[in-house]
């Protein structure tokens, strides 16, 4: 009898063994499966670009391209004032101080600033986001109404 207790001891722990290899082969086997019912096995959906985000940025390069320059003539500061307050509207940081920047002359400046509003007119057309073109379109109305374009023949 005693040697068929040693025999049924070796079959157990085959058993065991088999079992213990069988539970790690199928843990590895289903650890990369999802099996939540609610779960979807296609891969999470990227977000598209933004269409106009060439456009903001853009729009913020023209702004802070002028302020850069205009912090550099004489005579500009509402000028300055007024783009840096459309900067904010379009959610861009000012240009870094520097001073190495060349100030404008008078024809300089106003060729420069009607330039900027028709780029705005143009962004603003030519943008999908509603909110964003009513943004672009107060920013180039806002140019063309500066005193000294208005001023100039």
């Amino acid at each position: 009898m005693s040697g068929s207790r040693g025999s049924d001891a070796v079959s157990r722990r085959a058993l065991l063994r088999w079992g213990g290899a069988a539970g790690l082969l199928g843990a590895g086997v289903l650890g990369g499966c999802d099996l939540h019912p609610g779960s979807s096995s296609t891969p999470a959906a990227v977000a598209a670009p933004d269409p106009d985000e060439h456009i903001v940025d853009a729009a913020r390069a023209e702004l802070r391209g002028l302020l850069v320059r205009l912090s550099a003539t004489s005579g500009a500061a509402a000028l300055v004032t007024c783009h840096s307050t459309q900067l904010t509207a379009l959610q861009g940081d000012p240009p870094p101080a520097t001073r190495r920047a060349r100030g404008l002359t008078h024809a300089q400046l106003l060729a420069r600033e009607r330039r900027a509003a028709e780029r705005f007119t143009h962004w603003a057309l030519t943008c999908e986001n509603g909110d964003l073109a009513r943004v672009l379109a107060s920013v180039a109305a806002g140019i063309r109404m500066l005193p000294v374009l208005r001023e100039a023949p």
